[in-house]
C-alpha cells in the first residue's frame, strides 16, 4: 500500500485518472461544466502554486486520486475530485484517512463532498452523512417569454446588500445546514466576475435575489436564485429577466437544493429541466480540543483562629490599651 502526496512524477497517472469520467466518484461543484483537469495537473507539477492537497493511493492494480480544496471564509474543505480505478474498497479508506488526518492536524472539523446517488452510498461506508439533495437544472435562453417584466420594487444589487442577502440566505436555509456550512455575510461581500445581480426589496428587507452570467463553458452560463417564502410570485419574473439578458443560443445551469422549493418552482415554470441530481455530504474530522493545563492557585498563608491569643474581658470601669489581633501591643500602648 502506497499513500502519498502527489509528486511531479505522478503527472501522467493523475492526468489519466482526471480525464477518465468512469473513474470519478466525486466531481468538482462546477459540473456539468468541464472538470478543471488543468488545475489538478498544475497542482501536481507545482505543489506550492495552489491551496489544497492532492493524494495518490496505490494498492496493486487499484489506484485512487483524492483532491481537497479549502472553503472560503468557512472552516472546512471540499472534495474537489475523487477518482478510483480498480477496487474502491482497497484504496478509498487509506485516501480518506490521509485527508482526515490532514484536517485534524490543521484543526479543521469538516470535509464536504457532492456525489451522485451510487457514489453517495459508497461514501456512507466512510462516515459521510447526507445533508441535502441538490438538483442540476438546465434551461434555454430561447424559452424567454416577452410578456414577463421585473417587479416594480426590484433593482440591481449594491455592495451594501451583503448583510441583507446573508439574512435572506439564512431565512431559507434549515438551521442544521446553516450551522454546519457556517454561512456568513462575508460570502456576499464580494461580487462574482461577469455576474449580473438583481434584488427585490420590500418593507426594508430583500426578499428575492437572482444572479447570472458567469460562464461555465462556451454558450453555457450559471444562474442562481433565492426567494423568501411568501414571495414565490417573484421567482419566475426574475428567471425570465435573466433569460432575456443572456440572449438567444445560450443555455443556463442552476443548482437548487431540495429545501429551496420557491426557486425550484420558478425554474421549472420557466422551462428548466432536471439534468442531474447529487447529494451534499459531510464527514466530521473528529478534531480534538486542545488540553489546557490547569494552574494551581497559590494563596498566601492566612493566620488561623487558633493563632489568636484568648484574652479575658476587662472589668467594668477599667480601660485597657488596644492590642493587635495577635495579642501583641500596638503603637498605641502606653498612651493614656
Amino acid at each position: 500500500m502506497d499513500v502519498r502526496l502527489a509528486r511531479p512524477t505522478d503527472a501522467p497517472l493523475i492526468l489519466s485518472l482526471a480525464v477518465d469520467e468512469s473513474a470519478h466518484l466525486v466531481r468538482s461543484p462546477s459540473w456539468p461544466a468541464k472538470n478543471p483537469v488543468a488545475r489538478t495537473v498544475t497542482r501536481t507539477l507545482f505543489p506550492l502554486t495552489f491551496s489544497g492537497r492532492l493524494w495518490i493511493v496505490q494498492d496493486g492494480r487499484s489506484t485512487a486520486l483524492l483532491e481537497i480544496q479549502p472553503r472560503r471564509y468557512v472552516i472546512g474543505f471540499d472534495v474537489a475530485r475523487l477518482a478510483v480505478r480498480g477496487d474502491p474498497q482497497a484504496v478509498l479508506g487509506p485516501a480518506l484517512g490521509a485527508a482526515t488526518a490532514h484536517l485534524q492536524s490543521k484543526g479543521v472539523p469538516r470535509l464536504f463532498a457532492r456525489a451522485g446517488e451510487r457514489a453517495g452510498e459508497t461514501l456512507r461506508a466512510y462516515e459521510f452523512q447526507p445533508m441535502a439533495r441538490e438538483y442540476v437544472l438546465i434551461g434555454h435562453a430561447d424559452d424567454a417569454r416577452g410578456e414577463s417584466e421585473l417587479p416594480i420594487d426590484s433593482r440591481y444589487r449594491i455592495s451594501a446588500d451583503a448583510w441583507p442577502l446573508h439574512q435572506l440566505e439564512s431565512a431559507i436555509t434549515p438551521p442544521l445546514v446553516r450551522q454546519v456550512e457556517g454561512l456568513t455575510s462575508v460570502d456576499w461581500s464580494k461580487t462574482v466576475k461577469d455576474m449580473s445581480e438583481v434584488v427585490v426589496e420590500r418593507d426594508g428587507k430583500i426578499v428575492a435575489w437572482a444572479g447570472w452570467g458567469t460562464k461555465l463553458a462556451p454558450k453555457l452560463v450559471a444562474i442562481s436564485l433565492m426567494v423568501e417564502k411568501g414571495h414565490s410570485d417573484l421567482g419566475p419574473d426574475l428567471v425570465q429577466h435573466a433569460l432575456k439578458q443572456v440572449g438567444a443560443g445560450y443555455r443556463l445551469v442552476a443548482r437548487v437544493r431540495d429545501y429551496q422549493s420557491e426557486a425550484m418552482r420558478a425554474f421549472t415554470d420557466s422551462g428548466f429541466e432536471i439534468a442531474g441530481e447529487e447529494v451534499v455530504m459531510l464527514k466530521h474530522a473528529g478534531v480534538e480540543l486542545a488540553r489546557v493545563q490547569k494552574r494551581r492557585l497559590q494563596v498566601s498563608a492566612v493566620p488561623s483562629v487558633q493563632a489568636f491569643h484568648a484574652r479575658r474581658l476587662p472589668a467594668a470601669g477599667t480601660r485597657q490599651p488596644p492590642t493587635s489581633l495577635t495579642g501583641k501591643k500596638t503603637i498605641c500602648d502606653g498612651i493614656a
